[in-house]
């Protein structure tokens, strides 16, 4: 018979404590739930360091205002995000007193959403950058209303950083001011990259006042990749509605039924590796432009199932060759222009493209001439066929609470004329 070995009390105590320690690791952290107006230590607790994966703070109805710097630092995780909301039917309102800094400043911050607040005044509204130790990434912006500011509404250009997983919905932004963009996402030549997020769902107007010197709707920059900008309305901007570069060889970007109207400048400027989709646009400009920009060399480029009415001379589609712009002497990669509804002014073309083998055009109706492919487009549009294929919208679209599908579709009765 073998002799039991007797396991000394200590060791027994040691293993137990280590099995609870792993226990206690693996479940959720206790989520707690803050309840704070304007006249309580709001800025300490947004500032601080406080909120633990899976917080909630509500903010209740007031105006939040503080000259101090407002940085925001909150980690939570994918399954346990931090939320910072306000409170049903409140209007929250952040307004800074000064263009000197930033409203808020989200540097490091990581699984985070802002919900339902009103951001204005400031420089910029919101910024996002890394920190030292922690890379800004799954950042949620919903639902908010940005007005009314010293510069871009949001931004992520933060030299040498890389954000993932961003997600801006619901945002109804309008007049900005100095460059103007509602969104500038990513830096020119790369300098920082935005990929693998969502612009969707956003109401953005009226970035073309005579304080805005570009005025962008949406603008990701050279280098930035696999993001998906859809179900956008955007009018009255001073550039185009939506810019977009190239991808630098990562996966391309999704542009997809966007609405819009009354740019100043081309209503979409999208240099290469792009599908662009199933968008609505009426422009007295071009609708859609392409040519080269930075390093983005003009190609990869699929435009397909668009609706585009010219509404003066410019054509609806205009895509210059890279031998006609700076930079390399041929296209990128393949570019089809299939399946678009595209009406152009008395006299204009319905587009100028190169006459290149890379370049395909094909089932493609409407009124104009076809520069490059010697083709004429002389169809009758069915406009009640044709909205059929107007963008479904969630009934949570802030544009719904100032515009009716009627107003939406009034720039586009005239396709049909």
């Amino acid at each position: 018979m073998r002799s039991l070995t007797t396991i000394p009390s200590d060791r027994v105590l040691s293993v137990l404590a280590a099995l609870l320690l792993m226990v206690w690791s693996s479940m959720p952290v206790s989520a707690e739930h803050f309840r704070i107006g304007p006249e309580k230590d709001w800025f300490e607790l947004l500032s601080g360091d406080a909120l633990r994966p899976g917080d909630v703070v509500t903010l209740v109805d007031g105006t939040y205002t503080d000259s101090r710097r407002l940085v925001m630092s909150h980690r939570g995780t994918a399954e346990q995000p931090i939320l910072i909301r306000a409170e049903d039917e409140a209007k929250v309102i952040f307004h800074r007193p000064d263009a000197k800094q930033n409203t808020i400043n989200l540097e490091g911050a990581q699984n985070l959403k802002l919900e339902g607040l009103e951001i204005t005044g400031g420089a910029t509204a919101i910024r996002i950058q890394s920190s030292d130790s922690h890379r800004a990434e799954s950042i949620a912006i919903e639902s908010l209303h940005i007005h009314h500011i010293g510069g871009v509404a949001i931004t992520c250009n933060h030299p040498e950083d890389n954000y993932r997983g961003m997600i801006f919905r619901f945002n109804h932004i309008h007049h900005t001011s100095g460059h103007g963009e509602a969104f500038y996402l990513g830096a020119n030549n790369g300098g920082a990259v935005f990929h693998h997020s969502e612009v969707t769902d956003n109401y953005i107007h009226h970035l073309n006042s005579p304080t805005i010197s570009q005025g962008d709707g949406i603008e990701i920059k050279q280098g930035s990749y696999g993001n998906l900008i859809a179900r956008n309305v955007i009018h009255h901007t001073n550039y185009p509605a939506i810019t977009i570069y190239g991808t630098a060889g990562q996966p391309v970007n999704h542009v997809e039924a966007n609405i819009i109207w009354d740019s100043n400048d081309s209503a979409m400027q999208v240099a290469a590796d792009c599908i662009v989709r199933n968008n609505w646009i009426a422009s007295t400009a071009n609708c859609f432009h392409s040519r080269n920009h930075q390093e983005a060399v003009v190609g990869n480029l699929e435009i397909t199932s668009n609706v585009l009415l010219a509404l003066g001379k410019a054509a609806p589609i205009r895509i210059i060759h890279p031998r006609d712009s700076s930079g390399a002497n041929q296209i990128s990669g393949p570019i089809r222009i299939q399946h678009n509804v595209m009406v152009a002014g008395d006299g204009a073309l319905a587009a100028r493209i190169p006459a290149d083998a890379l370049v395909q055009f094909s089932n493609n109706r409407g009124k104009g001439r076809v520069g490059g492919v010697r083709q004429t487009l002389h169809d009758t549009i069915d406009l009640a066929e044709l909205l059929k294929r107007f963008p479904s919208l969630d009934q949570r679209h802030p544009v719904w609470r100032h515009l009716n599908r009627d107003q939406l579709l009034a720039p586009f009765k005239s396709i049909a004329e």
